[in-house]
C-alpha cells in the first residue's frame, strides 16, 4: 500500500489558496444606466415632410394655445380661453401677413360666422399691394343733408386705372336702419361712419380676397350702434 503523505498546516493552506484561485470568478455585472426621458422633437423633425399650409396649421395651433392662456382682458372676449378660435385667427394672420392681434381685435363671431369690423377694412385694402400708396376717400353732397355721402378712391398697381368705390350716403343709412338704431353712432359721428362704411362697400365691391371669406359687420346688421360694439369687445 502506498505510504500516507502528511501535509504540515502552511502546505494545506498554500493549497487551499490555489483552488480558490482556480475556480471561476464570475464576471462582473454592469451598472444599469438610468432611463433616459424621451427626447422632444425639434420644430425641423415635425414638418419634415409637411406642405406649406400645413406647416402654417401647426405653427398657428402653437401659438394659439400660448395666446388661448393669457389672463382675461388680454384678448377680446371671441378669443379669451378659446384655443380654437386663436388658431384660426393665428392661421388667417399668416395668410394675410398681418399681426396676429390685429386680426383677434378685428374678427369676431356673429351668429357663428366669423365677420371683420368695418373699421378694420381699410387697414385690410391697404396691406393687400393691389393698390398704389393709400386709399383715399372723397366726400360728396352736402354736409348735413341726406344726400352727403363719401366713397373710397384707389388707384390699381398694375395698370394705372382710377378704382372708386361705392357711395355711400345719409340717406342709405337711414333707409337701411342704420341711423335709427337704439345707440347708433351714425348721428353722433357721421363722417367716421360714412368713411367705415364706404371702405366696407370697397372691399367687398373691388377685392373681397382680402376679406378671407369673412363677413362684414354691416352684412350681418351689426357695426352700427353702441351695443353691438360692447357684446363683441
Amino acid at each position: 500500500m502506498p505510504e500516507k503523505m502528511n501535509q504540515s498546516p502552511a502546505e494545506m493552506l498554500n493549497q487551499n489558496a490555489a483552488v480558490a484561485q482556480n475556480a471561476e470568478v464570475p464576471a462582473p455585472v454592469a451598472p444599469t444606466a438610468p432611463a433616459q426621458p424621451p427626447q422632444r422633437q425639434s420644430y425641423a423633425e415635425k414638418v419634415q415632410g409637411l406642405t406649406i399650409d400645413e406647416r402654417n396649421w401647426m405653427l398657428a395651433k402653437s401659438k394659439a394655445a400660448a395666446m388661448a392662456q393669457l389672463p382675461e382682458g388680454f384678448l377680446p372676449q371671441t378669443y379669451t380661453g378659446n384655443p380654437g378660435a386663436c388658431a384660426i385667427a393665428c392661421e388667417m394672420a399668416l395668410r394675410m401677413g398681418v399681426s396676429h392681434l390685429f386680426v383677434m381685435q378685428n374678427l369676431y363671431v356673429v351668429h357663428g360666422m366669423p365677420t371683420w369690423s368695418g373699421k378694420s377694412c381699410k387697414a385690410l385694402i391697404d396691406n393687400c399691394g393691389q393698390f398704389a400708396g393709400r386709399t383715399r376717400y372723397r366726400m360728396e353732397g352736402e354736409e348735413g343733408t341726406d344726400n352727403w355721402g363719401c366713397r373710397l378712391i384707389g388707384v390699381d398697381k398694375l395698370t394705372g386705372e382710377k378704382v372708386e368705390g361705392p357711395k355711400v350716403t345719409v340717406k342709405m343709412a337711414k333707409d337701411a336702419g342704420w341711423w335709427d338704431k337704439n345707440g347708433s353712432y351714425w348721428p353722433k359721428m357721421t363722417e367716421m361712419m360714412l368713411k367705415y362704411r364706404a371702405a366696407a362697400y370697397f372691399a367687398r365691391a373691388e377685392c373681397p380676397e382680402v376679406l378671407m371669406g369673412a363677413n362684414i359687420d354691416y352684412e350681418v346688421g351689426a357695426g352700427d350702434a353702441e351695443e353691438e360694439g360692447a357684446a363683441h369687445a
